[in-house]
């Protein structure tokens, strides 16, 4: 592989200028690495395209991090970041910009799963290794190197778990439950994958039934005014649990029920579910707000190194990566806030 020598100036800046902001496949389990040493090189910087999907979490702030820690020059890299700004539109013309620059490898964080084809196909064309993380992409996927991220589908099978076993152990499961789901961005793999899992899990249960069941975006802001618009118009006069597809939306929620006077977590009338288990989530189940986060790790830059040196080192590599994650609960958030790293 040809790299590019050592620049003077960060190639990051060209990303602030850009700010507005089925095949069968061997799916091994991957372990929250820690990192060494860096790896050595020579003089010359492997140069690294990162399209991200945006800002739309807090559990977004801690995946951009990780990757702006990790691809710096001193590991021997030379990292071109592009905020994607929530729209897939300016993801695509990102790649086509990179493969123009013909970096070395492009890592492409898709906001939908959707409307790759052209632009991962003219990548591979032009000899330009795609790693896709975090959400996937519905393509052939011998189009792009790996995918490393989280099994979004067991992520929501793990929630309706939790469920089970908190009524049960509550007496409560004999009793009709009625549940609102926020959905995330809809086509997004995080999305799909909960949503499909929730439902397979919630299916089983006869006495189980969805009230309400509608799109936040991800968004703090959206799950406050969803829920608003949704108790405001008493389309819902009764439920007993929200699950939220990730933590943000749950966090918008919580504003709209305390504006609403409902009471809710351990000592409340709602049970509050939702996912990624970022350090926030584990603060509101210590403070009795929240009764569970299902882990999504976002921490991927580790991983994304290992499979690039592999790749520099011409071995193979497998084509899909999921990272390690558990579930936490407020019986047991005060046991690991500390030990959180997002």
């Amino acid at each position: 592989m040809n790299h590019k020598l050592c620049k003077l100036f960060c190639i990051c800046a060209i990303a602030l200028s850009m700010i507005g902001c089925g095949t069968s496949d061997k799916e091994i389990e991957v372990p929250d690495l820690i990192r060494g040493a860096a790896p050595v090189y020579t003089d010359e910087l492997i140069q690294i395209g990162m399209i991200q999907t945006g800002k739309e979490s807090d559990w977004r702030d801690a995946n951009t991090n990780d990757y702006l820690d990790t691809f710096v020059p001193e590991r021997g890299y030379e990292l071109i970041y592009i905020d994607g700004n929530s729209s897939s539109e300016r993801q695509v013309k990102a790649m086509y910009d990179l493969i123009q620059q013909r970096v070395d490898y492009i890592i492409l964080q898709p906001i939908v799963e959707t409307g790759w084809d052209d632009a991962i196909t003219e990548a591979k064309n032009a000899g330009v290794p795609v790693i896709v993380a975090d959400r996937q992409v519905a393509i052939d996927n011998a189009l792009y190197k790996a995918w490393i991220g989280s099994n979004f589908h067991e992520e929501g099978i793990k929630a309706v778990e939790w469920l089970e076993n908190y009524l049960e152990e509550q007496g409560r499961q004999d009793e009709d439950i009625k549940i609102i789901l926020l959905e995330g961005t809809q086509g997004a793999t995080a999305t799909i994958g909960r949503t499909e899992g929730l439902l397979e899990g919630i299916s089983k249960h006869a006495n189980w039934k969805i009230v309400d069941q509608g799109c936040a975006n991800f968004t703090q802001g959206e799950g406050q005014t969803y829920m608003e618009a949704l108790l405001e118009s008493g389309k819902v006069p009764e439920f007993d649990v929200i699950i939220s597809e990730n933590d943000n939306m749950i966090f918008g929620a919580m504003k709209a029920l305390e504006r609403h006077g409902i009471s809710y977590g351990p000592d409340g009338d709602v049970i509050m579910m939702s996912f990624d288990a970022l350090h926030e989530a584990f603060e509101k189940m210590i403070d009795g707000q929240l009764h569970v986060s299902v882990e999504c790790n976002p921490l991927l830059a580790g991983t994304i190194e290992k499979v690039i040196q592999e790749l520099e080192a011409g071995n193979e590599i497998e084509k899909k990566y999921y990272t390690e994650e558990g579930v936490y609960d407020y019986t047991i958030a005060a046991d690991y806030i500390d030990t959180r790293k997002y």
